[in-house]
């Protein structure tokens, strides 16, 4: 009988040290599901349209990189894509994002920032990572 008291004791003990431990688990699960968010970044459509308004709005003055003389050659349209990491052509033909359309866009995540290239806006981060491309048709 001790025994059996002794075996069912010590089997208590251990899984009530093993509940904090599991729960720990499911915790750091939760938590990773949650940071993923954040390690892709995307334009929400609310960011895609304010941009297309920003984009109307200034049609007749646009800054270096929406012009239409700024439009990328098709070779190096096509290699700017979210997943891509920016290549020395793509990195000499960036340019700032204005203000007034930065006041528009919601705060890039830690590490990131707006750029322009060729007429697009584009989110990357500091190793040139394109996580999301905002494509304007220009000549509108």
């Amino acid at each position: 009988m001790k025994t059996k008291n002794w075996l069912c004791m010590s089997a208590i003990a251990l899984l009530a040290l093993a509940l904090p431990l599991i729960g720990g688990t499911f915790a750091q699960d939760r938590d990773r599901d949650r940071d993923r968010d954040h390690d892709h970044p995307r334009f929400e459509d609310h960011d895609r349209q304010a941009a297309r308004g920003w984009y109307n709005e200034h049609h007749d003055r646009l800054p270096d990189g929406l012009r239409d003389r700024d439009r990328l050659p098709p070779e190096l349209e096509s290699r700017l894509q979210a997943g891509i990491v920016l290549d020395h052509d793509l990195r000499h033909r960036i340019h700032p994002v204005p203000a007034e359309l930065l006041e528009r866009l919601p705060p890039c995540p830690p590490h990131h920032r707006y750029v322009i290239i060729g007429g697009h806006i584009c989110l990357i981060d500091e190793g040139f990572h394109v996580f999301d491309v905002i494509h304007f048709e220009l000549n509108l």
